[in-house]
């Protein structure tokens, strides 16, 4: 993909320049002509570092006033390049600086080298955002403020209601910051899993305490639910014994049930056929009350016939 290179605007920021190069220009801001490469050279950038080196130096200042047996500014740590580094006693420590938004990633991995150096923490003073609890940071909302009054908006807890540690709403001096961190009053702790902050010793001792009463707590919740499970499994067990014993008695009276059917059937086999035999017999009878009447008839007509022949002979005698 090319792209429009705008010959006619002429900038002196480093990073202006480069966006003008790449056809995105922030703008159409015209600066002084002479520019060497990418140099920064703008106002606004260099006040900006200007910035950022008066707040390392001050930072520097108030670590030592603070108690630091020893602080520097752009020091080095086993060729590891660090903003302040400041020491007291066997204790050692390192303040970064950044202007703009925090990588995560990034500090992470400088934070792991610099204790494989042997630095005890690391302190990153930023702008607000949402890196600030991800990393041990505090954020602050002016890098130029009137009298060099640095205060912090994000990142420092505060004791709540319940005991548990909470953002603090109040913003804070960083002096008083770094202050406490250097006599020790003041450390940075994970509230939860990814999240962190900054807060004095008896916030952290109120929000330990805390979540140990609802370690305990739950604990109890957790017995309870245990022996609540334990006695509900007994039921269970008893009422799958009860169960089973029911569905034995179903298939004993299911076989019972099926002998007396096969038992019913064959009565009723049996009463079929003596039916049947009934029939017959009742048949047999009526044929031969038909043939007692047809005997009867005819021996009365026989007899009828003798009286006939006796009258007749005496008759004719």
């Amino acid at each position: 993909m090319r792209t429009k290179r705008r010959s006619d605007t002429q900038v002196a920021c480093g990073r202006r320049a480069l966006l003008d190069e790449l056809g995105i220009s922030e703008g159409t801001r015209r600066a002084a002509p002479e520019r060497t490469g990418y140099g920064c050279g703008c106002p606004e950038c260099v006040a900006r570092q200007w910035n950022t080196q008066r707040l390392e130096h001050w930072i520097c200042g108030r670590l030592t006033a603070a108690g630091a047996d020893e602080a520097m500014v752009d020091a080095r740590i086993d060729d590891i390049p660090v903003d302040v580094y400041w020491r007291r006693g066997d204790r050692r420590c390192v303040v970064e600086v950044r202007t703009g938004p925090l990588d995560i990633t990034a500090a992470g991995a400088h934070r792991e080298r610099l204790r494989a150096a042997g630095i005890d923490d690391v302190l990153w003073v930023c702008p607000q955002g949402y890196w600030v609890p991800l990393a041990p940071a505090v954020g602050i909302a002016d890098f130029a403020p009137p009298g060099g009054d640095y205060r912090i908006d994000q990142g420092m807890l505060t004791a709540g209601e319940s005991g548990f540690a909470a953002p603090a709403r109040a913003s804070t001096q960083l002096r008083e910051v770094l202050a406490g961190w250097v006599s020790g009053e003041i450390h940075w702790g994970h509230v939860d899993l990814r999240t962190g902050g900054w807060a004095e010793v008896g916030t952290w001792e109120r929000h330990t305490a805390a979540q140990a009463a609802m370690i305990e707590q739950q604990r109890r919740q957790l017995r309870d639910q245990r022996v609540e499970l334990a006695v509900s499994r007994q039921t269970v067990r008893e009422k799958q014994k009860l169960v089973s014993r029911l569905h034995h008695r179903i298939d004993r009276a299911g076989v019972e049930a099926d002998a007396e059917a096969i038992t019913m059937a064959g009565v009723r086999s049996e009463l079929l056929a003596q039916q049947r035999v009934a029939a017959a017999l009742r048949a047999s009878m009526r044929q031969m009350d038909r043939t007692i009447n047809q005997w009867q008839w005819l021996t009365c007509c026989a007899m009828l016939l003798v009286v006939t022949v006796l009258a007749g002979a005496l008759v004719m005698r």
